[in-house]
């Protein structure tokens, strides 16, 4: 497959373990932190830097991700423009080289999608059990009154439903881009509008008027995926993203 662009990220200082690269030539770790250079390159990635805060607060380093998961950072690095297809997954998988095999067969049989995502492995089938269980860390719940304020406002226009399978945005494969910009742009804004690194709340909710883009698959479709494996953080081994 050309022009295949492989995408993940750390921000902030908390972590220092970065998978294996599946793919040593097409994939890219960004980062703002300059002392985890040697951990991604011995690790097969092509190391790139962002010029942002560095900050041991969980929600600026959350946040942060937030501009490399919903493809913001294409603006800013305009080499990585001409990539076809972008799969981007956050820090926690360890996504072997099988697992992109499986991801491209995939994606060929898919060409008429935009994107492909996996449902959570629990079985949500609405926006405020996706609330309740982010009520449970504390990066979340910090400034969830914002984000239940804001899907009280958005379901009483109608267009939007809370009864929707939630999906997992730690896995993102996306085949063409330009279609779902939009829902891209309105979920990565209202996480920094409202200081939320959940996204999957917004992203239930935005991507109801693009189901006929998305291409919804199990979360254990792919059986080359660890999640949260062997991950060293600073002060506790949490995801961020």
């Amino acid at each position: 497959m050309n022009n295949l662009l492989i995408v993940s990220c750390i921000f902030g200082k908390h972590f220092t373990y970065v998978h294996q690269s599946p793919d040593n030539e097409n994939s890219y770790f960004f980062t703002n932190n300059n002392e985890l250079k040697d951990e991604i390159t011995n690790k097969g990635w092509n190391y790139v830097y962002v010029n942002k805060v560095l900050s041991n607060d969980s929600i600026i380093s959350a946040l942060q991700s937030k501009y490399i998961k919903f493809l913001q950072f294409l603006d800013d690095f305009p080499q990585f423009q001409t990539a076809k297809t972008i799969i981007y997954f956050d820090h926690s998988q360890n996504v072997s080289s099988q697992a992109i095999d499986e991801m491209k067969l995939l994606i060929n049989k898919n060409l008429d999608k935009s994107l492909i995502i996996r449902q959570e492995r629990k079985n949500g089938n609405n926006v405020y059990h996706e609330v309740k269980e982010a009520n449970k860390q504390q990066r979340y719940a910090k400034n969830m009154n914002k984000t239940k304020q804001f899907i009280k406002n958005i379901l009483l226009t109608k267009e939007y439903n809370e009864n929707v399978r939630i999906c997992a945005t730690g896995l993102l494969i996306f085949i063409n881009r330009e279609n779902i910009k939009e829902l891209l742009n309105n979920v990565y804004e209202k996480c920094i509008e409202h200081q939320q690194p959940q996204c999957q709340i917004y992203w239930s909710i935005f991507s109801q008027k693009y189901r006929d883009k998305i291409k919804e698959i199990k979360w254990t479709h792919f059986k080359n995926i660890k999640s949260k494996d062997r991950i060293v953080s600073r002060q506790r081994a949490e995801r961020f993203t």
